[in-house]
């Protein structure tokens, strides 16, 4: 599942909630690692897609610390110049390969 600049300004944030908590009871008795992504940034600056981005992203680190799931932030990292193409909403090559790498650490930390 993921959660995008379309969902953050077309639904509300109970909806998104909702799901993710969904997919939570979904998973929780699996017995797997599971790691919940932040929504990410994007350079654009539209106040309101920015708030809601902000206190979806706040409610779930805090929700998947509540239940044991792993967090990922992809924090405002992403937006600096360079790492993203010029829709601004996009990871330009360099983006990608840091993403690549900071997923890849994840990983490590998650199975050791």
């Amino acid at each position: 599942m993921q959660v995008g600049g379309d969902e953050i300004t077309e639904r509300i944030p109970k909806a998104i909630k909702r799901n993710f908590r969904a997919l939570g009871q979904l998973v929780k008795g699996s017995g797997a690692q599971v790691v919940f992504s932040s929504i990410p940034s994007v350079a654009e600056k539209i106040i309101e897609r920015d708030r809601r981005t902000h206190l979806i992203n706040r409610w779930l680190r805090d929700w998947c610390h509540q239940w044991n799931f792993g967090f990922f932030d992809h924090g405002e990292v992403y937006t600096a110049l360079g790492l993203l193409v010029t829709d601004g909403v996009q990871l330009s090559q360099r983006g990608k390969r840091i993403l690549a790498h900071e997923l890849a650490g994840l990983i490590e930390r998650t199975l050791n």
